[in-house]
């Protein structure tokens, strides 16, 4: 149960930093080697921009919201199970956010770049 919580951590904690990185480099000459690379994305600069403003802006909301939770989980829920469970079901809502939070950047650059 604890290693599940320790990943809970370090997916959280990822998908904060990849955020902060996609922002970045969202700002900076668009050389893509570093970010939201589709070719969507890499279509064009604005496109480029765009992605990865806001992708690395969700990605970077999620791994707060996503470390909140797992710790208040740690603390709200007791037994070893449910425990396990709840810590599971954090799990599988990160990763489904951060895939919605490419699938529809991209589904929008696709709307408004082409």
């Amino acid at each position: 149960m604890q290693v599940v919580i320790i990943v809970n951590i370090i997916v959280s904690i990822g998908l904060f930093l990849g955020g902060i990185v996609m922002k970045k480099y969202a700002k900076s000459p668009a050389d893509y080697t570093i970010g939201f690379r589709t070719k969507a994305s890499t279509a064009s600069e604005d496109a480029w921009y765009f992605a990865n403003n806001r992708c690395g802006s969700a990605w970077a909301v999620i791994g707060i919201a996503a470390l909140i939770i797992t710790i208040a989980a740690v603390f709200a829920v007791t037994g070893d199970k449910a425990s396990g469970i709840a810590q599971f079901v954090v799990m599988v809502l990160q990763v489904a956010a951060a895939s919605a939070a490419v699938t529809s950047t991209e589904l929008i650059l696709r709307q408004k770049f082409n």
